[in-house]
C-alpha cells in the first residue's frame, strides 16, 4: 500500500519550506505533547467533512481532528510549532497510511485558504512567573495573563485564511477573561463576520464552547 504523508514543512520569513523528515524513521517520542482532553474532543465533531475539503488544524497537539479529517478524506494541514507533536502525527498518520501535511509555523503563518479551521489555542491565563519552565509545555497552556493572547492574534488572522463559505471552530474557556473574550467576538463581528456558540461542556470550575467563526459575505 502507497502511503503518502507529507514533509514537515517549517515556516520561514520567505514562506513554508521543506525539511528533511522520513516517516520511516521512529519519532522522537521524549518531548512533551499535549495529551487528548475534554477540550480536544469538543473539536473532533467539527473534523466530520466532506472528501476533498480544505481542512486545517492549528496547533495540533496530538492531531486527533486532522486525523480524522483525513480519514473522511480531506486534505489537511496541521501546524504546530513544537516539532515532537509533528512526527507523532506524521508516524501516525503513516501507519494509517493517511495525507496530512504538517507544517511547523506560528499559527497558519504562510499558508493558504481553507474550508474548515479547527483550534484549541492555549487558555489558561498566566502571569510570566507562572509559566511552565518546560517550553513545549508551556505553549500549549500558557494563554497569556488573560487567557486570551494566542486566541486574539488567531481570530485577527481568521479572515486571511478561510475560503468562501469556509467555518472556523475555537475551543474557548470560561478561565480566560469574560471582557477579553467579548472583544475578540465584537473585533471578529465589526469586521462583518458573524459568530456562534455551536457546542459547549460544562466540567468541574469550567465550562468550555466552541465558537464558530464565519467570515463576512464577499
Amino acid at each position: 500500500m502507497l502511503v503518502r504523508v507529507q514533509k514537515i514543512r517549517r515556516h520561514r520569513d520567505d514562506g513554508p519550506t521543506a525539511v528533511p523528515a522520513d516517516p520511516e524513521d521512529p519519532p522522537p517520542f521524549e518531548g512533551p505533547v499535549y495529551p487528548p482532553r475534554e477540550d480536544t474532543f469538543l473539536l473532533l465533531p467539527f473534523a466530520r467533512v466532506a472528501p476533498g475539503t480544505r481542512f486545517l488544524e492549528v496547533g495540533a497537539g496530538s492531531g486527533l481532528a486532522a486525523l480524522a479529517a483525513a480519514r473522511a478524506g480531506a486534505r489537511v494541514v496541521a501546524t504546530d510549532l513544537n516539532p515532537f507533536a509533528l512526527r507523532r502525527l506524521q508516524h501516525r498518520a503513516a501507519a494509517e497510511g493517511l495525507s496530512v501535511d504538517p507544517v511547523r509555523t506560528d499559527l497558519a503563518r504562510g499558508l493558504g485558504r481553507f474550508d474548515r479551521i479547527v483550534a484549541n489555542p492555549p487558555y489558561l491565563p498566566t502571569r510570566p512567573g507562572e509559566r511552565d519552565p518546560d517550553r513545549w509545555q508551556n505553549l500549549a497552556l500558557d494563554g497569556g495573563p488573560d487567557g486570551c493572547r494566542v486566541f486574539a492574534r488567531l481570530a485577527d488572522e481568521l479572515g486571511e485564511h478561510l475560503g468562501p463559505g469556509g467555518s472556523a471552530f475555537v475551543v474557548v474557556s470560561s478561565l480566560q477573561q469574560a471582557d477579553a473574550l467579548s472583544r475578540i467576538r465584537a473585533g471578529w463581528e465589526s469586521r462583518g463576520g458573524g459568530v456562534a456558540v455551536v457546542d459547549a461542556r460544562v466540567l468541574e470550575g469550567e465550562r468550555l464552547e466552541v465558537w464558530q467563526f464565519r467570515p463576512a459575505p464577499r
